[in-house]
């Protein structure tokens, strides 16, 4: 089978990836180069249980199947192209802001994934104690010891070195401007003029993919979220775990760098880092961890996350398009997420029943209401 997949992402790299192994002639289209838009913009967290505001139990069953597979997926790409994704297991500490949010913590603690990914409960001291950093007279705090974290950057690398020894052609440089769909079935795509041919297409265009379905006269409603964040000096490091809050998140990289993110703004498409955004995560941070204050300013830069308007993430094969499937919102977590919708795209291309329930991810769902009111 003759698959092109749209998009250079970590999802399209990892579902290229996937494929290929399967057997399947892949060429992966993308416009700039591997992980240039908000797949290398991230922060790298791995972490389930904070995957989303108030998840469903589907999309917690998902963000769990897809961190199972981390430590195969890191080795594999490791032993395949020699690259390090700095695959960390530390865990993350998520403090209490209020009493309730203690009490919610403990009811979590005692669930099955919960005693999965090694949930404790530290108070006040214990947090003192193995934060020492964080500012005083927190309430305590929610630990998981089971959350990961790894290089972004190197991971999507990973992946699209590991899709090309697979015998993926990897095309950089090539916008796609539409979606060639005839008689029914997904034909190809164009590419700067150029008509690329297949048996099958995966849309992974991200927070551009309903510019993409625009193309073949359906609608899609995902939308850019812009994510600024900032990166300080972190040598000697100042904190030892990822630490999660309400209004800010620290993820110490291997690198010598601590990562501050992150904002989530409804703007379109503008490509801006802006003062107030910044001003208002280094606030945050150093509010969470005084000590950061005298931490060096390293970088800053944004990306833009896919969004749907349900918050959940738009998976599977287009309605009435056959050979056409559809991958995108991952919202926030799509570095969380790309082993799953990798192993998912290659099960639908390839005749088998997808191993996961994804009846709530479907694309028919935004379709259906789509196809209603025209």
């Amino acid at each position: 089978m003759r698959v092109v997949v749209v998009g250079g992402g970590v999802i399209g790299c990892a579902a290229a990836w996937e494929l290929a192994k399967a057997g399947c002639a892949v060429t992966l289209l993308e416009r700039a180069t591997p992980g240039a838009e908000s797949s290398g913009a991230a922060a790298g967290l791995l972490a389930p249980m904070g995957a989303g505001e108030d998840p469903s139990a589907s999309f917690e069953r998902l963000a769990l199947a897809s961190w199972r597979l981390y430590p195969g997926v890191a080795d594999e790409l490791r032993a395949r192209t020699g690259v390090d994704v700095e695959y960390v297991t530390h865990g993350t500490v998520y403090p209490f802001a209020t009493a309730a949010e203690a009490d919610e913590a403990a009811s979590r603690a005692g669930r099955p994934e919960g005693r999965e990914l090694g949930v404790e409960i530290w108070d006040a001291a214990e947090l003192g104690r193995r934060e020492p950093a964080l500012a005083p007279g927190g309430r305590g705090a929610l630990f998981v010891r089971g959350d990961q974290w790894l290089n972004n950057q190197r991971l999507v690398l990973a992946y699209a070195q590991a899709a090309c020894a697979a015998g993926v052609t990897l095309r950089t440089g090539r916008t796609v401007s539409r979606v060639v769909v005839e008689d029914g079935r997904a034909r190809g795509v164009v590419a700067d003029g150029e008509r690329v041919d297949g048996d099958a297409i995966v849309l992974a265009a991200g927070a551009w993919t309903g510019e993409l379905v625009e193309t073949f006269g359906d609608r899609l409603p995902i939308e850019p979220r812009r994510g600024q964040m900032v990166a300080l000096a972190h040598v000697p490091p100042v904190v030892r775990h990822c630490v999660y809050a309400h209004d800010v998140y620290l993820v110490p990289r291997l690198s010598g760098e601590l990562l501050v993110g992150a904002t989530v703004e409804r703007v379109g498409f503008e490509r801006e880092v802006t003062a107030q955004a910044i001003g208002t995560l280094l606030s945050a941070a150093v509010a969470l961890a005084p000590g950061l204050g005298g931490l060096a300013v390293r970088r800053t830069w944004y990306g833009f996350r896919p969004w749907a308007p349900d918050g959940l993430p738009v998976l599977g094969p287009w309605p009435g398009v056959e050979g056409l499937v559809v991958v995108t919102a991952h919202f926030r977590n799509g570095i969380l997420l790309a082993p799953i919708t990798a192993r998912l795209v290659c099960e639908w291309l390839t005749g088998r029943s997808p191993s996961q329930d994804v009846d709530e991810f479907l694309p028919d769902r935004f379709v259906r209401a789509a196809r209603s009111t025209s």
